[in-house]
């Protein structure tokens, strides 16, 4: 019995040294990471899956960051899925500093979407728009840019059926490409 205990530790020790355990992704130069992570209505929301992100450039001095993900709210549960969207614009890139954290509320150099969704009418899940927040560009290349942000979206009109007050994200993005040019919508 004993001898079977030392081959099920030594079985994972070794292939986790070949390399066909779960490796730690580095945040290295030229290694793509991005992370999100959302609260609703004050209430951390269970881990986000399937997060992906996206930037382009507009073609007018500009850049447009999505990201998106879903929750899974009771994993037993069918259809109890909350899908998340965010949306960042960035109407002029000049006019940010890099490294600085910029104010997002009433801020006409941004546009600001939140777009939560779930499996109900869709004319009650209009995305929200009114935000606050900051929103720092660490690194701004031709072909990749990265940063942060923290954004608290409101719901004061009741737009979304899926958020009652807040919804707040939390997003990092490192060497995320830049796409040249945005695809229409």
């Amino acid at each position: 019995m004993k001898s079977n205990i030392v081959f099920c530790i030594m079985i994972p020790m070794l292939l986790a040294q070949a390399g066909c355990g779960s490796q730690p992704t580095p945040a290295v130069a030229g290694h793509v990471v991005y992370d999100l992570s959302a609260t609703l209505d004050g209430k951390p929301l269970p881990p986000l899956v399937g997060i992906t992100a996206e930037s382009c450039d507009d073609g007018y001095g500009g850049y447009v960051l999505t990201f998106a993900a879903t929750a899974d709210m009771e994993p037993q549960a069918i259809d109890d899925e909350i899908g998340l969207g965010l949306e960042i614009s960035i109407g002029d890139i000049s006019k940010i500093t890099v490294g600085k954290p910029v104010d997002v509320t009433n801020n006409q150099d941004f546009r600001l979407l939140a777009s939560p969704t779930a499996f109900l009418d869709p004319a009650a899940l209009r995305p929200l728009d009114i935000a606050s927040g900051t929103l720092t560009i660490t690194t701004l290349q031709a072909n990749e840019i990265s940063g942060s942000a923290s954004l608290t979206f409101s719901d004061p009109d009741d737009v979304n059926a899926v958020v009652k007050d807040s919804l707040t994200y939390e997003v990092m993005f490192t060497n995320l490409a830049v796409i040249h040019y945005c695809p229409e919508s």
